[in-house]
C-alpha cells in the first residue's frame, strides 16, 4: 500500500503512530519501508551484486551463441560479403556500440545494489518505485514516512504503465543502436527480432499494469533477450571485420 504525507488535519493519528512503532524483523520500519537490520542489509547487497554480475554476462554468452547461429545457419555468404562491404575500419564502430550498449545496460542493472539493501525481496508492488521521496519537515521535528507510488486501484495501473515506459526508455538507446548497425548485414533476422523485442515491450507493459510486479517478467526476458541478441550480431560484425574470417 502507498505512503501519504500525514501533514494535514484529516490524517489519522492513530494510524501514524502504529506506522511509526512497528519495527520488527517482519515488520514495517520507522521510515514506512520494510524493516531491514544491518546484517540483512549486508546478505542483500551481496546477493544483488551477484545478480548483477549475473544479469551482465549470461544473457550476453548466450545472445552472442544465438547471434553466431544465426550467422553460420542463415545466408552466412551474403553476410560475409556485406561486412566486407563495410570497410577496413568499421570494426571500431562496432565494437564502439558494443561497449555503448554495455555500458546501457551496466547503468539500468547498477541501483539493483542498493535497491536490495532499501526494498526486500518479495516487496510486490513496493518493487515498482525507481526513487524514494521524503516529505520536507521543519528541523528539529519527528521524521515523516517516506513516500512512494500509489499501487492500488486504477491509479496504481496507471503508475506501472508508465513504470514500463520508463523501462523502456531507460534501455531503448542501445536497442536503436543495435538495429542500425546489426541490420546493416542481418537485415531479416534483425526485422524477425524486433518483432520479438516489440511484442515482449507489449507484453511487459500489459502485464505490469494488470497484474502488478512480477507478472511482467515474461516480456522483460523476452526482450532482454533480444536485446542481448542484437547486441551480440554487433560484436560479431566487429570480429570478422577485424579478424577476416569468414563464416
Amino acid at each position: 500500500m502507498a505512503m501519504y504525507s500525514p501533514v494535514g488535519a484529516g490524517f489519522p493519528q492513530n494510524g501514524m503512530q502504529a506506522m511509526m512503532i512497528e519495527s520488527g524483523p517482519n515488520g514495517v520500519g520507522a521510515n514506512g519501508l520494510p524493516f531491514m537490520d544491518e546484517d540483512e542489509k549486508d546478505s542483500a547487497r551481496g546477493k544483488m551484486i551477484g545478480a548483477v554480475i549475473g544479469l551482465l554476462t549470461v544473457p550476453r554468452v548466450l545472445g552472442f551463441l544465438v547471434a553466431w547461429a544465426i550467422a553460420h545457419f542463415g545466408s552466412s555468404l551474403q553476410y560475409t560479403v556485406r561486412i566486407r562491404a563495410l570497410g577496413d575500419d568499421m570494426g571500431y564502430l562496432y565494437i564502439g556500440a558494443y561497449v555503448f550498449s554495455f555500458m546501457v545496460s551496466f547503468l539500468n542493472k547498477y541501483p539493483m545494489v542498493y535497491k536490495g539493501q532499501v526494498i526486500k525481496n518479495g516487496s510486490g508492488n513496493l518493487s515498482s518505485n525507481m526513487q524514494i521521496f521524503k516529505v520536507l519537515a521543519a528541523p528539529g521535528s519527528q521524521p515523516l514516512p517516506y513516500v512512494v507510488l500509489e499501487d492500488e486501484g486504477t491509479v496504481g495501473e496507471y503508475n506501472r504503465a508508465n513504470r514500463s515506459l520508463h523501462h523502456f526508455n531507460e534501455n531503448v538507446a542501445s536497442v536503436i543502436v543495435n538495429i542500425v548497425l546489426a541490420g546493416r548485414v542481418f537485415a531479416f533476422p534483425v526485422f524477425i527480432l524486433v518483432c520479438i523485442f516489440s511484442f515482449g515491450r507489449l507484453l511487459h507493459q500489459i502485464m505490469y499494469a494488470e497484474g502488478g510486479y512480477g507478472k511482467h517478467g515474461l516480456g522483460f526476458a523476452v526482450s532482454q533477450l533480444v536485446d542481448t541478441i542484437l547486441e551480440g550480431l554487433v560484436l560479431f560484425i566487429a570480429i570478422v571485420s577485424f579478424s577476416g574470417w569468414a563464416f
